[in-house]
């Protein structure tokens, strides 16, 4: 007869842990669609602002970081879409995520954003939505629902198309 064979609990855990990320819907193929983005944080430039500030408009939220290289990729992406829709009833909003307020001067100050810079330093508002990545955009539609919620670079035309499902008008 032989010997059962044991499998080590740090091998276990791995699965284990993916199985309850899963169940609980916050795996990276969750879309948020039927929730409602509720949410104000302080901006650089002082008050609180989120999507509710923005009734009736497609808001379009950047979660990112001061260190993330693909953040910045993104970044020069939105820069190029909200020239294109920023006129037309599309507001973005960039938010920074677990940074203090000092430092995110300091690189918007080099480089600047052409749309409110939020402020999550305790990560708390990124750690509510289950944000697993850098960069995250997150697409709200004209009646306040969340219709997008993804990590990744995201190009151009794709984000063109999901702000036209939003409700603005090309």
């Amino acid at each position: 007869m032989s010997e059962p064979t044991t499998v080590p609990r740090a091998a276990l855990a791995f699965p284990i842990l993916v199985l309850a990320f899963l169940v609980s819907g916050c795996g990276p193929k969750t879309v948020l669609s039927a929730e409602k983005a509720d949410f104000r944080l302080e901006s650089l430039d002082g008050p609180e602002v989120g999507p509710p500030d923005f009734p009736g408009q497609v808001v379009v939220v950047d979660f990112w970081a001061t260190w993330c290289a693909p953040c910045r990729a993104q970044a020069a992406i939105l820069e190029d879409v909200h020239a294109e829709w920023g006129e037309r009833g599309v507001q973005f909003l960039a938010v920074d995520v677990a940074e203090d307020r000092a430092l995110v001067e300091g690189f918007v100050a080099k480089n600047p954003f052409p749309y409110p810079v939020l402020l999550d330093p305790d990560d708390e508002l990124s750690a509510a939505l289950g944000l697993m990545a850098l960069p995250t955009l997150m697409v709200i539609d004209q009646d306040g629902q969340i219709i997008y919620f993804k990590p990744g670079v995201m190009d151009g035309a794709r984000l063109g198309e999901l702000i036209r499902q939003g409700g603005a008008s090309a």
